[in-house]
C-alpha cells in the first residue's frame, strides 16, 4: 500500500509540474531558461508581442516586434519554421496566446517567458 502511495504521489507530483512547464507544443521558461535558449542558440527569435510604444521604452536585446498575428506570421514567413521562437509580452498570457497560433499554422514548437517581461526584470536581467 505505501509503494502505491508513494507512486500516486510521485505521478500526481510529475503531472502538477507538467502543466506549469509545458502547454501543448508551447514550452513555457522561467527567465534563467529563456535567457540561456538565447545565448546557446544563435539562431533562435526573440519576438516580443507588446504595443509599439512599449516595445521602444525597451525590450529583451535582439527582440523583433510582432504587435498582431498577421506581423507574427509574416515574421516566421520571412525567417523560416526550422528556427526556435522565444515569445515574450509583459505577463505571459499573451505569449501563450500567440504560441497556440504558431502551433496551429505551422506545427512547431514555440517557447514562451514564464511570467513576461516584468518578471524578466524583476529576475534581474536587463533591457535594450
Amino acid at each position: 500500500m505505501k509503494i502505491f502511495i508513494s507512486f500516486f504521489l510521485v505521478f500526481i507530483g510529475l503531472g502538477v509540474a507538467n502543466v506549469f512547464s509545458q502547454n501543448d507544443s508551447i514550452q513555457i521558461l522561467d527567465p534563467s531558461h529563456f535567457n540561456r535558449v538565447m545565448q546557446l542558440n544563435k539562431e533562435s527569435v526573440v519576438v516580443d508581442l507588446r504595443a509599439k510604444k512599449e516595445f521602444k521604452k525597451g525590450h529583451i536585446m535582439g527582440a523583433h516586434l510582432a504587435i498582431d498575428s498577421k506581423e507574427l506570421y509574416r515574421l516566421i514567413d520571412s525567417l523560416g519554421t526550422s528556427r526556435v521562437y522565444l515569445l515574450y509580452c509583459k505577463y505571459g498570457d499573451r505569449s501563450i496566446d500567440a504560441g497556440r497560433l504558431i502551433n496551429e499554422k505551422y506545427k512547431i514548437s514555440v517557447c514562451s517567458l514564464d511570467g513576461g517581461l516584468d518578471f524578466w526584470l524583476e529576475s534581474g536581467f536587463g533591457l535594450e
